[in-house]
């Protein structure tokens, strides 16, 4: 995947004003985005437009620069991410259009001049890209399906300026960066903002699967693609659906390793991550190269499993381990390339992962992410189907029993149980449109009272879950309970964080691009058609999956109990060996300087927090509050003291102007 940036310039303007006005801001944008793309950063000021580019080159090594032009009729694009269906697409269109590369660039290119911006339901990719049509006048912003690949744009007294990430906004002056309270509210308690609002003030997101045209002043936004969730298939079942599931997914994987560099693999030691490893060791013939990361805490760390699959698979396996105090390390950095708060500290280890791939000299690797969406198989879900369960004989005592089989990786016990039945017990109501995630939300919500009363008043009117409610279409509104949970986690999660400030940040942050197999949309609309208990068999999480992967993957990965990813916290934090950071922004005098949160109550939870022994387990809560205060620190200390690239970082970005 690559960078993309620019602005519309106001028609008319002569070659050599245009250079002198929008040179140096395009020149700044795209400078911005080096870490996206190192191979070539390279600008073109058209009448109308200023596109910038820089290239992480994957396909068509020495053919694929951008900026690319249709020389017929001067449409130009800028492209990031990947077409896998572009070699398809490209045999059918070549008897209608001469092409002059083997990129898939050139495709979305010829596509367009064939059908317009409805090419992109015929793309099987992860994509962001700005299109100008000089004919129309029009500026075309796409992006995929799920929302891999990010798109921000803002309105300026020119029009409309767009880049994969906000700083590049910021770098060519498009907006002033600042901090939208809404937004930090709707990442607190949804651990996202809520498309297309984003964490800084003036600057939007153009949300998953939809398509924008500027033209005029006028800036018009449409979804391209829905996913159904609530026209289950009873035939599609049993072997059937095992064997249409592996086709689909080996399919997925085929086309997920095409490029002209090597393509290596994640590997977490799960279920999902493992069978996309052992889909493609099986389609490259043995020489795959898997990378991993493990934790000190052995209440984290998972390499039994990751080297057992490395070791079933053959691949070629490296590892990197990190202790408490380099998370803490991390999490500047990983705050500046994520660009929005979060609840746990699960990106700064991403971070350094794709640090390890890059360091190997690899561009792009296989991850298993999207499977728990598509698949049923977070705990969420679970709960979802006893709580709903339970719902029906409210007066039960048997039905809330089940809920000592959910969390397999937490001891219960009685009380234990017994607690979950007390939460629980007074929201029954699975009627309710955020049924599955009112608990959750409830939970996440509490951290909002570590927000300082001034900010909080600046967004006292927002409540981040009736806006994530009001954005639910009536249709959804009507599914059942488990399609509704799957709807709002896709909605809210999935693109929103864990394809963002888990993913795409921190892939893109050492220039490596992510692959996502089961989020090939093919693969998302089959699993939507399968009936639930196809892939939660009562509690059972991605049984279709499970009995696809037999004999694929070793057995203690198909037995071992569902485990989420998770890094430790406190400790990199608040204990003795925090880094330098965290005891400077996390101090009283800092917090109320930047003015986000409340220094007295954040003072009372560092202290709590950094008193307790490493044996002394932290709460999830407090985890969360002390994540969220800690990177909400970071990022309001980045959005003060934010500058653009150096001269000379702007200076080598190509320019050319015609």
């Amino acid at each position: 995947m690559c960078g993309i940036a620019g602005f519309t310039i106001p028609r008319g303007v002569r070659v050599a004003e245009r250079n002198t006005r929008f040179g140096e801001p395009l020149r700044r944008m795209a400078a911005s985005l080096r870490h996206r793309g190192p191979d070539a950063q390279r600008g073109v000021l058209l009448d109308g437009v200023a596109l910038g580019h820089s290239r992480l080159a994957i396909v068509d090594l020495e053919g694929g620069v951008q900026p690319m032009q249709d020389p017929t009729t001067g449409i130009t694009i800028v492209f990031n991410g990947e077409i896998f269906n572009w070699l398809e697409l490209r045999d059918r269109l070549a008897p209608g259009y001469q092409f002059r590369t083997r990129s898939d660039t050139e495709v979305i290119l010829a596509a367009y001049l064939e059908r317009g911006i409805d090419c992109v339901r015929e793309m099987n990719g992860q994509f962001a890209f700005a299109l100008w049509d000089p004919r129309s006048g029009a500026l075309w912003l796409a992006r995929d399906r799920p929302g891999i690949c990010p798109l921000v744009y803002t309105l300026t007294p020119d029009g409309l300026a767009f880049a994969s990430e906000a700083k590049a906004l910021f770098a060519g002056a498009q907006v002033a960066p600042a901090l939208d309270a809404r937004g930090l509210k709707q990442s607190i308690q949804l651990w996202a903002p809520a498309a297309p609002r984003t964490a800084f003030e003036r600057v939007q997101a153009l949300p998953p699967a939809t398509v924008a045209r500027f033209v005029d002043g006028h800036l018009e936004t449409w979804r391209y693609w829905e996913l159904d969730l609530d026209r289950p298939e009873p035939e599609l079942a049993g072997p059937r659906a095992v064997e249409a599931l592996g086709s689909l997914l080996a399919d997925a994987v085929r086309l997920r390793l095409r490029a002209d560099v090597p393509v290596a693999a994640y590997l977490s030691g799960g279920l999902d991550s493992s069978v996309v490893c052992a889909l493609a060791q099986e389609q490259l013939g043995g020489t795959l190269s898997t990378f991993s990361v493990a934790f000190d805490d052995a209440s984290f760390d998972e390499r039994r499993y990751q080297e057992e699959v490395a070791a079933a698979l053959r691949t070629s396996h490296r590892t990197v381990p990190i202790a408490d105090r380099e998370i803490g390390e991390l999490l500047p950095e990983a705050v500046e390339k994520g660009e929005q708060i979060v609840l746990r500290s699960a990106p700064a280890p991403f971070l350094r992962l794709s640090q390890l791939v890059r360091d190997n000299a690899t561009k792009v690797v296989l991850t298993g992410e999207g499977s728990d969406e598509v698949l049923l198989g977070y705990d969420l879900y679970r709960e979802t189907q006893v709580r709903a369960f339970w719902a029906r004989q409210p007066s039960s005592l048997m039905r809330p029993a089940l809920l000592g089989r959910l969390y397999p990786y937490l001891a219960l016990g009685r009380q234990g149980t017994a607690m979950l039945e007390q939460a629980f017990r007074g929201s029954l109501q699975a009627e309710a449109p955020a049924f599955s995630h009112e608990i959750r939300w409830a939970a996440s919500g509490r951290v909002l009272r570590f927000l300082g009363p001034d900010f909080a008043a600046r967004a006292a009117d927002e409540d981040p879950v009736a806006t994530a409610i009001s954005a639910m279409p009536e249709r959804v509104r009507a599914w059942r309970p488990l399609a509704r949970a799957q709807w709002l986690e896709m909605s809210t999660l999935l693109s929103g964080y864990l394809l963002t400030a888990q993913g795409d940040r921190m892939l893109m942050g050492h220039s490596v691009e992510g692959r996502f197999p089961f989020l090939d949309h093919r693969v998302m609309e089959l699993a939507a058609r399968m009936p639930d208990r196809v892939k939660l068999a009562g509690l059972d999480e991605k049984q279709v999956l499970k009995r696809f992967a037999a004999g694929r993957v070793p057995r203690a990965v198909l037995e071992r109990k569902k485990f989420p990813y998770r890094a430790p916290v406190a400790a990199a934090l608040a204990g003795p060996d925090a880094p330098g950071w965290a005891r400077d922004l996390l101090s009283r005098d800092a917090v109320r300087s930047l003015g986000v949160f409340d220094d007295g109550r954040v003072d009372l939870l560092v202290r709590k927090l950094g008193t307790r022994g490493a044996s002394m387990p932290v709460s999830e809560a407090d985890a969360m509050a002390l994540t969220a205060v800690a990177t909400g620190q970071l990022l309001a200390a980045w959005v003060r003291g934010f500058a653009p690239p150096p001269p000379a970082a702007a200076s080598s970005v190509t320019l050319e102007v015609r």
